[in-house]
């Protein structure tokens, strides 16, 4: 693996070191702290890192996403090195998050414990389903694990896990007092105006807790110029959205130590956009004349869980237990005018497509503390059961604009309508996890072995409608498989502030319903064939890293290499003779089926460090200078050929340096961002992303112990840049992909490049009221 050269950086380190960062050294006496919530100490730059586990594994606190004013997930892991956001400007939005060159469906994204449901996409029906279904104003912390680490959580998070842990009652009451809060926040890179109250009453044996949010926003700024109303639009299509979310919690400790925790969790967003970018007057077959979409995207979750701390038992001393139903739902409705030219006619067309998944499930982890030997063992062991109960289908009707007939049929639809793309199914997944943490050495050396045993099943209802249309083949049966991932970790302390450690696991992804069955056709277009058989993805990877943390700072340096076996590739283009014979009778230009690739590896480095210049003197009290890396390298073996080519959805390499100021009542933190170009991609023709450099800084400022105010500017030099996880899309670009994810919209198709750029400068302000 060859070290990367990160030419734009240079500069922007330059600059960030020079600039003139002007501080008073006297911090404001007396400030009250009684409302901020207990969190994880946090350094200017990155996110904190675990010292005490065998693998990566950051902390993003809720100090830190108010200081950077993060509203959404690429805010949110901007500076985190190895992860970032995936999703396309415009309609569809932010989808998800990649983590070490893995992305959509491959990372776990939890909430209080509930996986997120899963990513599914078509573009030309504009039937779509991301993730990024969490309002980050409820979230306390967020904890990134790099890979399937651990045997308590799914080993299907190949690329690794998101856990988002949300507000509760006890972060805010201190001494029986109500908490109310106050944040109006304004964002000017897509005039989003954002309000969230936080109400919070009760004690510590007693506590609720409401968090309600509401933002309005309009299309993200870009640095494209051309305001045409057709597909030659660099600028972003106009759009409105409105999010509303919910957030109440209660939760009630009792004095044997038991705490019930009772959380009901509501997320609402609606874009309206104007799809300039789809209408093309000039197309020989059909002509967009008008699009208009209105999208809705909803979550709700119910959960119950259980904690007892103190059990006197021989089999468990600590118990936890929780059960949760979540249902996630995704409506669109599209209306096009659209002109066929070899018919002659103009056709007012409306789709009308939805998507649901429903979860219900439950987790019983047991923990266990025993003295063997010379041994202190701190042992885990539970089950998991879960249900997930997709539905989905597309509808609509056509009107003949010339004489008023409408119908659902073709040709004034391109198919007939209604028509699902999967049948009525259930998954059924079944777990049973061990892991014991063993210390020797007085605890210096920690060894941590784990087993986790997954069984999983897809079962389709034989009776739907689905296995009556025209582009179903046989063979669509109930799907089972089962593994065992076993897990390895050993950490120890060289010193008491140096950690070296090594990490094994393996991972193990059984097929979706969306790769297992999805079946579609439009004529003259593309197909998509299902695929009953594919097999699970399996992973290996090993990670080796030393860290240490003391007065000066901390740092933390990795290696990883990981291993697939059987990568799920979602778009692999048939060969006319494998062809069904509809796809031949509907003269298609490509049918695509989710196939197995033999193999595909990504190998990486990265390092974190940051430095308490205040250790060094005095007078630089105050003072922190922080910076990290990461590159990495992806490669996949092409099915039926043998021939390795790069994995798209790796990321190019970053570098990120930052120097910041901090008294008890305000702080400023100046950070510089270069990215790689991105050269290394599977086929010629693909947009090979400039590398660039960018220059942000924030400041924060308590004038009062009731008021708190937050202020930030990003791309301060007005860099034109892109950003890759904006380029390649993720799972909610098209079925068929470049990278096994999705095609890419603004490489596969007639899409504009400069559409997809990032915003320019922008600034951003926040007000926090407490009560």
């Amino acid at each position: 693996m060859s070290i990367l050269r990160f030419t734009p950086l240079a500069a922007v380190i330059s600059v960030a070191l020079a600039a003139p960062v002007w501080a008073n050294d006297d911090a404001a006496p007396g400030v009250d702290n009684t409302t901020e919530l207990p969190r994880v100490k946090v350094t200017a730059l990155s996110s904190a890192i675990k010292i005490d586990v065998p693998g990566t594994v950051s902390v993003i606190d809720r100090q830190q996403m108010d200081r950077r004013l993060v509203l959404n997930i690429r805010d949110l892991v901007n500076y985190e090195p190895g992860v970032s956001a995936i999703g396309t400007a415009g309609r569809w939005g932010l989808d998800s998050f990649s983590i070490r060159g893995l992305d959509g469906n491959r990372v776990s994204i939890q909430t209080d414990g509930v996986t997120a449901a899963n990513s599914f996409g078509f573009s030309t029906t504009g039937m779509r389903a991301g993730r990024n279904y969490v309002d980050l104003d409820t979230i306390k912390s967020v904890e990134i694990v790099r890979g399937p680490a651990s045997a308590l959580d799914s080993s299907d998070a190949l690329g690794g896990t998101v856990r988002y842990v949300t507000k509760d009652p006890a972060d805010y009451l201190r001494d029986s007092r109500n908490y109310v809060s106050l944040k109006e926040q304004y964002g000017s890179a897509d005039r989003g105006l954002t309000t969230s109250l936080t109400v919070a009453g009760g004690d510590r044996a007693n506590g609720i807790m409401i968090v309600a949010t509401h933002r309005q926003s309009h299309e993200l700024a870009n640095q494209g110029d051309i305001r045409s109303t057709d597909y030659t639009r660099t600028r972003p299509d106009p759009l409105d959205a409105r999010t509303d979310s919910v957030l109440a919690k209660y939760v009630h400790t009792a004095t044997s130590g038991r705490e019930d925790r009772f959380t009901a969790d509501i997320f609402n967003n609606r874009v309206n956009t104007k799809v300039y970018s789809a209408l093309n007057p000039k197309a020989p077959q059909v002509q967009l004349l008008d699009d208009h979409a209105e999208d809705t995207s909803k979550r709700m979750r119910v959960s119950f869980e259980q904690r007892y701390s103190k059990i006197d038992s021989a089999l468990a001393d600590r118990l936890d237990w929780n059960v949760y139903w979540q249902k996630t739902e995704t409506e669109s409705d599209t209306r096009t005018l659209a002109s066929v030219p070899l018919r002659g006619k103009v056709y007012d067309r409306l789709y009308l497509s939805s998507l649901s998944e429903r979860l219900f499930g439950g987790k019983l982890t047991l923990r266990k503390d025993a003295a063997i030997g010379a041994a202190e063992h701190r042992f885990a062991y539970g089950v998991e059961v879960s249900r997930t109960t997709p539905t989905g289908q597309l509808g609509g009707t056509g009107t003949d604009i010339a004489t008023g007939i409408t119908s659902s049929k073709t040709p004034y639809m391109p198919e007939n309508y209604p028509l699902s793309f999967f049948p009525k199914n259930n998954t059924d997944r079944y777990a049973v996890f061990v892991q014991d943490e063993i210390g020797l050495l007085d605890d210096r050396l920690k060894i941590v072995p784990g087993m986790r045993f997954d069984r999983y099943s897809f079962k389709p209802d034989s009776g739907d409608r689905y296995f009556a249309g025209s582009f179903v083949q046989g063979g669509l049966n109930q799907v089972t498989h089962n593994r065992f991932s076993p897990k390895l970790g050993i950490d120890y302390a060289a010193t008491d502030s140096v950690n070296v450690y090594a990490n094994y696991a393996q991972g193990f992804r059984p097929p979706l319903y969306s790769e297992l069955a999805v079946a579609w056709g439009t004529p003259r277009l593309y197909g998509i064939v299902p695929n009953p058989q594919l097999k699970p993805e399996t992973s290996k990877g090993l990670e080796l890293g030393v860290r240490g943390r003391g007065d000066f700072g901390y740092y933390s340096a990795s290696v990883y290499y990981n291993r697939y076996r059987d990568f799920i590739f979602g778009g692999y283009a048939l060969r006319p003779e494998q062809w069904p014979q509809w796809a031949r009778d509907q003269n298609l230009l490509i049918v695509m089926q989710s196939v197995n690739f033999p193999k595909a590896t990504v190998k990486g480095i990265e390092a974190s460090a940051g430095l308490e210049l205040g250790a060094l003197t005095e007078s630089l009290h105050g003072w922190r200078l922080q910076g990290s890396l990461s590159t990495e390298r992806g490669d996949k073996t092409v099915y039926g050929s043998g021939v390795s080519t790069p994995l798209n959805s790796v990321d190019p390499g970053t570098a990120v340096l930052g120097i910041a100021y901090d008294t008890e009542r305000w702080g400023a933190e100046l950070i510089g961002k270069g990215v790689r170009r991105k050269n290394r991609l599977d086929a010629p023709e693909l947009f090979r992303a400039p590398g660039y450099a960018t220059l942000d800084m924030y400041a924060h400022w308590k004038p009062l112990s009731m008021l708190e105010l937050s202020a930030g500017i990003s791309n301060i030099t007005d860099r034109r840049y892109w950003d890759w996880g904006g380029l390649h899309g993720g799972v909610l670009a098209n079925v068929g992909s470049m990278n096994g994810s999705g095609i890419d919209d603004a490489q596969m198709r007639s899409a504009q490049i400069d559409r997809l750029s990032m915003p320019g400068r922008s600034f951003n302000f926040s007000a926090r009221f407490t009560f």
